[in-house]
């Protein structure tokens, strides 16, 4: 990790005074400065981190900020070449640059541009420079309605990328390799500097990539990635219903550099059913009688989410009216059902017989009271 010791860097103890580190900083910058280095690299490169130094040491926020940030780094391991700054880091299970769901520069607070600063251009911080979580691919589906009502598994195909087969996910032709691009020198980020901080984005050259490809693979266009159809299998709760969503972590489109891959989020269609109808948790259905089972009372067979059962029809029973059956229902997640409503439906006959006008006319001379 290219860290960078601000006191090394002036010459200094870490307890030196504000004065002890103005005079360091005016001995080296006039050393250094490019005016008198006769044009050397090397002594323009050694004159901006000597102003970087000074611009965080010499202000008394800053530095109070540095040095939180290196004493957690060297408990961490840092003045020993360990992983670093675990102390900050300690707990979170995360990697400290990781693009998505990790730790960010931001989450440190104020340390926050001190630390991009420091960082900002060093391996470690290339090293998850390209790193990003693939995109969430979102897909409808399908759900037959029994599945929907007790719960079970669907296979669906998912259109996803996978890794190019002609070059292995690396975006180059095959015979070609890509290169260092010239821009981040490989870090995969470039320092743009604000108020006496640098703060770090991606390279516009390489997208934060680190690398360049001159000739782009002709199967993937130099993504490294192609177009696939994936066959998913989908558990379907019991108790879902339209509009519901599902969501699969980790089945949308893969992560590039390594990033954690995206989701995949399903929205429920629940297929129509040629005898129920559903409205939340209970099952409506229809049940033909004739007009004299309706008068007399009879008992039906009911289809059910829970099979065939037989239902007692009370006489006198009207056009339209409803049958409960309790716990026939559709099963919600919690191991509830909802009811099963059977509607009535009066048949009459369109074409009687001789015998049946008969005795409908001889029913039709009983006084009315008697009908009631």
């Amino acid at each position: 990790m290219a860290e960078r010791d601000y006191y090394k860097v002036l010459g200094v103890s870490p307890d030196a005074s504000h004065e002890e580190i103005r005079k360091a900083y005016r001995q080296l910058a006039k050393r250094y400065h490019p005016d008198r280095a006769g044009g050397s690299k090397a002594a323009e490169e050694r004159f901006k981190e000597i102003n970087d130094a000074y611009s965080v040491l010499g202000d008394a926020e800053k530095r109070k900020q540095y040095d939180r940030l290196r004493q957690a780094g060297m408990r961490g391991g840092w003045a020993e070449g360990g992983r670093g700054f675990e102390d900050i880091f300690a707990g979170t299970g995360a990697q400290p640059w990781e693009a998505e769901g990790g730790i960010s520069f931001e989450d440190l607070g104020g340390l926050g541009d001190l630390f991009s600063r420091i960082f900002g251009g060093g391996r470690m911080r290339a090293e998850y420079a390209a790193r990003q979580r693939g995109r969430d691919v979102v897909s409808a589906i399908s759900v037959p309605f029994e599945t929907a009502a007790h719960g079970g598994r669907v296979e669906i195909k998912v259109p996803r990328e996978k890794t190019c087969p002609t070059c292995a996910g690396t975006g180059a032709a095959p015979g070609t390799r890509a290169e260092t691009c010239r821009q981040c020198r490989g870090t995969g980020q470039v320092l743009s500097g604000q108020g006496g901080f640098s703060f770090a984005r991606p390279c516009p050259v390489c997208f934060g990539r680190g690398k360049v490809i001159q000739r782009p693979c002709d199967s993937c266009s130099g993504t490294g990635a192609v177009e696939d159809l994936s066959t998913v299998e989908v558990r379907i709760p019991p108790g879902t219903e339209t509009g519901q969503k599902i969501r699969l972590a980790g089945l949308g489109q893969p992560g590039a550099g390594g990033g954690r891959g995206g989701d995949l989020l399903l929205e429920v269609r629940v297929m129509p059913h040629p005898s129920f109808e559903r409205k939340g948790q209970d099952v409506y259905s229809k049940v033909s009688i004739d007009m004299t089972d309706a008068a007399l009372g009879t008992q039906v067979d009911v289809e059910t989410l829970q099979g065939e059962i037989t239902v007692k029809v009370p006489p006198g029973i009207q056009p339209g009216q409803r049958l409960r059956i309790a716990g026939y229902g559709v099963r919600t997640r919690d191991g509830h059902r909802g009811d099963h409503y059977v509607e009535v439906q009066v048949s009459i006959p369109r074409n009687l017989t001789e015998e049946q006008r008969r005795l409908l006319e001889q029913l039709r001379r009983v006084p009315a009271e008697a009908k009631r």
